[in-house]
């Protein structure tokens, strides 16, 4: 399909307020949407700087509640990519997000995976990786 491109994906959260101070303030992400939803529920988006959004959902059932955090298992959910890399690691770790693994560098550039306070594990990526121009 030639013009297609992933602009959101879903993540349960387990309280709408929190999730969005915790993608906001401690990742610095925007607050794209905030609204209610035709359906009755809560609309929310946040994103990083100019990346595909996130659709944040309330869990409200049991298996919701149990997917938090392990939606694709204990794999990494989400991918990023940052300029000033380093920098961006330091202010993520002093905002509280865990370093998973260290900051590493690989055949396609560095890399560190980071969890979210709700256990999702994303893989944060150079955005010019050493070498590449």
């Amino acid at each position: 399909m030639s013009g297609a491109s992933l602009f959101m994906v879903s993540v349960m959260v387990p309280a709408m307020d929190a999730a969005i101070a915790h993608y906001v303030r401690d990742w610095g992400f925007v607050l794209a949407q905030d609204s209610a939803h035709d359906s009755g529920h809560r609309w929310v988006e946040v994103a990083p700087d100019g990346g595909a959004r996130l659709r944040l959902v309330e869990a409200r059932t049991d298996a919701e509640r149990a997917v938090i955090g392990q939606q694709v298992a204990d794999r990494v959910a989400f991918f990023i990519r940052v300029a000033n890399f380093d920098s961006a690691i330091a202010r993520w770790h002093s905002n509280g997000i865990e370093i998973a693994e260290p900051p590493r560098s690989e055949t396609y550039g560095r890399v560190a995976v980071l969890r979210d306070k709700f256990g999702n594990r994303w893989d944060a990526f150079d955005a010019e990786p050493v070498g590449q121009s």
